[in-house]
């Protein structure tokens, strides 16, 4: 499964040509990273589709607009979105990929986006590989352990319009995500 996923990332280098890369040896685009990195060795779950959706937290907020969210949409094992939060007067938003391990559990593995307290690599160079948690406990999405590794859940689900959906799912990199073998 490692050489599989080597191979992949390497087909995706070749076919991207010369690019710069933010030293995560994963190619880039002119104009934005379509295709996501192959995903980790993780074990495989046999899940529905729980983590889709929107899901919104809203603590501390000002106002509606500055609640931090996420969209995902999943095909199997595969969770591929976007996530956005306002911070210091300034909105962060990127693209987040996962995989789900049950139907309660997920490690996101890779992130792009307006660098923040999310990810250091922007969409149109590449994408930062990383090891954090989306959990689902009591209904809510949890995007962080606890200290004692406990689920914090504060995002809630919350209804998508089906044109932000539709935008979305139409987007050449999620589709490439949502397409890869995982």
């Amino acid at each position: 499964m490692r050489a599989f996923g080597l191979m992949a990332v390497i087909g995706l280098a070749a076919c991207a040509g010369p690019s710069a890369g933010q030293g995560n040896g994963i190619a880039a685009t002119d104009n934005a990273v379509d295709a996501p990195p192959a995903q980790q060795d993780l074990p495989q779950a046999s899940v529905s589709a729980p983590f889709a959706g929107a899901w919104e937290s809203c603590e501390g907020a000002a106002s509606p607009d500055e609640c931090s969210r996420y969209v995902l949409v999943q095909r199997g094992d595969v969770i591929c979105g976007t996530w956005s939060y306002f911070a210091t007067g300034k909105g962060y938003e990127g693209r987040v990929v996962a995989q789900a391990i049950s139907d309660t559990k997920a490690r996101r593995t890779h992130v792009c986006g307006r660098p923040g307290s999310e990810t250091d690599t922007e969409c149109t160079i590449g994408w930062q590989t990383i090891d954090k948690p989306f959990e689902l406990c009591e209904g809510k999405l949890s995007d962080m352990a606890g200290a004692d590794r406990s689920c914090f859940a504060d995002y809630e689900s919350v209804p998508v319009p089906q044109d932000e959906l539709a935008a979305l799912e139409a987007e050449p990199w999620l589709k490439t995500c949502l397409a890869a073998k995982q």
